[in-house]
């Protein structure tokens, strides 16, 4: 990732665990700190330094100078600290209202009148017209990014997941959630991690129906999908069991 004067910003896979003490030290044992903070995204806008010391993230954070002084500076921040971070933002979307520039107050107020948050919603201005919207409810976010599709001040809303790699100046929404049907599918295959499973084969898959999760209907199931609007839509997928082919 470049900042606007070119310097690089580096992951370091190979990130080791310091000892230290109080507020952020990681647990004991086999189980990892990232894996531990990846669950803390609840409430309003996030507190990173209540999640990380600045102990720990300065023992994690180097500016080097292969060049000499003069020349390029290279960051390298440990992996569990961009782990962590991202953790703060999992329950994020990124928002853009089509052929429209319109102003974060404005999108605010109209994004709380389609979505009805009960818990905290949080919209944050990005360049080029988009916007980051946070969630502290998960179900919330997921009833916003997946109950598509969205229309305001005469356009529709692009939404999609936020990932770390999405940036602003470069890319465009070029995934969105769809639902799906997976017809003559057999009862017996209504498992939540089964239908995630089929419908990898289509895109990333968001959600159950919760019809489907309760076996109400059998005539299909449906599954909610992120898929890519640059590649094109694929109208089946191959079932191979021993009783199903």
């Amino acid at each position: 990732m470049e900042s606007s004067d070119g310097a690089r910003v580096l992951g370091d896979t190979d990130a080791t665990m310091m000892d230290i003490p109080g507020k952020g030290q990681p647990p004991d044992g086999a189980v990892s700190w990232a894996s531990m903070v990846m669950g803390t995204s609840a409430g309003g806008r996030p507190h990173p330094e209540d999640l990380l010391t600045d102990a720990f993230v300065v023992e994690r954070l180097s500016v080097e100078f292969p060049n000499g002084v003069e020349g390029e500076p290279v960051i390298k921040i440990g992996q569990e600290v961009l782990e962590a971070m991202n953790g703060l933002w999992k329950q994020c979307m990124i928002v853009k209202v089509l052929r429209r520039t319109v102003p974060i107050f404005v999108l605010t107020k109209k994004l709380r009148e389609l979505w009805k948050p009960k818990g905290v919603m949080t919209v944050l201005d990005l360049p080029r017209g988009f916007f980051m919207v946070r969630f502290g409810e998960e179900d919330e976010y997921m009833a916003a990014l997946t109950g598509g599709p969205w229309k305001a001040f005469g356009s529709y809303l692009l939404v999609q997941a936020w990932s770390p790699g999405f940036d602003p100046l470069r890319d465009e929404i070029l995934t969105t959630p769809v639902w799906v049907r997976l017809s003559y599918l057999p009862v017996n295959f209504y498992h939540r991690s089964i239908l995630m499973g089929i419908a990898k084969g289509l895109g990333k898959p968001l959600r159950v129906d919760q019809t489907t999760l309760n076996v109400e209907r059998a005539r299909f199931a449906r599954v909610c999908v992120e898929v890519n609007l640059g590649q094109p839509l694929k109208g089946s997928v191959m079932m191979i069991s021993p009783y199903f082919t």
